[in-house]
């Protein structure tokens, strides 16, 4: 999603370009003054020089025409990159030339201003020689570089061209060194990950960082970890179910060998034969099951009435209850909603339900309630012997049984299972907003209490 101009990154490159104005403004006013203050300098030498005398000699000498005359001679030591005009008071310039337009009125205003009298013991300051002639009057010159335009001289020019060159690769390194050193990071990184290098990560100075590079530099290693954790669940995954598969299938083998041996199939063998290609029937359906809850794009999103789920499972669960001697109990409010996958619902609480029942003595109850709210609260005990504290988190890791479970069973409780459907009622719940913890109950036996968003119904 794209970040408005107000994001840290725009900040960023803004208050670059803008200290590079700034600092180009700086530079260039020291540079101008530097320049001027030189150019400032050599003018005055030149109003001070022999030409200035010169000049002085052949208009007092001459007049007028005398000065015309020595402006025109080729030996008068008038350097060949300036101009040298003589302005009249009138503003009119002595040989008829027009004066640089740029400065004409400067100029003008000069040349008037020294004809003004002035008394005896004052002396005005003027920025041109002063030229007296045999009659008093008065002349103003000036001595003016040819190549000069309204923005300087060329040399100020060049000066200001440099300065801004060197203001705007600073910024340009400034803003490239900015983007493309974590680009470059995060480009190694993305190479890194497609070439099958899991542990590829941006480093953390680049995630770290409070613009949008740093938060796509954490996405990054988001994704990167959630890539890694799939793989490594899947590599266990396959280890685990080769080892689930391989107990089941050593038993066939064996009462396939007997029977061979026997060269005749007892019922004794056909039943153990059959019981075996069930729990491999069941382990596989729970591997599928548990594989695709990756895929949240096949979920379907309908209101669900909690009360009418849990009332189903008890009773389809109440023939194998009544089978281990095992009572249930449902105490569920009515008008329980949430927004779910019914199949993916009923099939999390009903391995809850069968847990229970599975790990309950003879004899035992089986609790089942729900409560609403804020959140949909419901909870699974039973009477058996519990979990101890430290396996309680752990119960809901894919293959993990208790370790010990049949020292501590209580008569008539059984630990069959594929050691999966705890895992999948966590992923069930947990793909829909909820959460699953297990606690152990007071005088005995596990609690698994279930919690889910409510339904919002208008």
């Amino acid at each position: 999603m794209l970040r408005p101009p107000g994001s840290p990154l725009y900040w960023r490159l803004f208050l670059t370009v803008a200290a590079a104005i700034v600092l180009f403004i700086a530079l260039a006013l020291v540079t101008t003054a530097i320049l001027v203050s030189h150019e400032l300098e050599g003018y005055v030498h030149a109003r001070q020089s022999q030409l200035g005398r010169e000049a002085a000699d052949a208009f007092s000498a001459g007049g007028v025409e005398g000065l015309r005359a020595w402006l025109e001679r080729g030996d008068t030591g008038i350097p060949s990159d300036v101009t040298v005009y003589i302005v009249a008071p009138d503003g009119s310039e002595i040989r008829g030339r027009e004066l640089p337009g740029w400065s004409a009125r400067m100029m003008r205003a000069i040349a008037a201003h020294g004809a003004t009298p002035h008394p005896d013991n004052y002396r005005p300051t003027v920025l041109a020689p002063l030229l007296i002639g045999p009659g008093g009057e008065v002349l103003s010159m000036f001595v003016m570089p040819k190549n000069v335009s309204p923005w300087g001289s060329g040399t100020t020019t060049l000066a200001l061209l440099a300065v801004a060159l060197l203001v705007i690769a600073a910024a340009a390194w400034l803003v490239a060194r900015a983007l493309t050193r974590p680009i470059m990071e995060l480009q190694l990184a993305v190479r890194g990950l497609a070439s099958g290098h899991v542990d590829a990560r941006v480093p953390a100075r680049i995630a770290q960082r409070s613009d949008e590079l740093g938060a796509l530099a954490t996405d990054f290693n988001a994704m990167a970890e959630r890539l890694s954790t799939l793989l490594e669940n899947r590599q266990r995954l396959l280890r685990d179910v080769s080892h689930e598969l391989r107990s089941p299938l050593t038993r066939l083998q064996a009462a396939t060998v007997l029977s061979a041996h026997r060269d005749a199939l007892t019922a004794a063998d056909r039943d153990r034969i059959e019981r075996e290609i069930r729990r491999m029937d069941v382990l596989i359906g729970d591997i599928l099951r548990y594989s695709r809850l990756d895929d949240t794009a096949s979920m379907t999103r309908r209101l669900v009435r909690v009360e009418e789920i849990l009332r189903g499972i008890v009773e389809d669960t109440e023939v194998e209850a009544a089978s281990r001697g095992v009572r249930l109990a449902l105490n569920a409010a009515p008008e329980l909603l949430v927004v779910g996958d019914p199949e993916l619902l009923h099939s999390a609480l009903e391995n809850l339900v069968r847990n229970a029942v599975r790990h309950s003595p003879r004899g035992g109850l089986v609790e089942v309630a729900a409560r609403g709210g804020d959140e949909i609260h419901v909870a699974v005990a039973d009477a058996g012997p519990g979990v101890p504290e430290e396996f309680l988190e752990r119960i809901f890791e894919p293959w993990f049984r208790v370790p010990q479970i049949g020292a501590q069973a209580a008569p008539g409780a059984t630990t069959a299972g594929t050691g999966l459907g705890l895992a999948i009622a966590r992923r069930v719940f947990t793909l829909h907003g909820g959460e699953v913890a297990a606690h152990r109950r007071e005088g005995g036996g596990l609690v698994l209490d279930v919690r889910l968003p409510a339904a919002e119904v208008s």
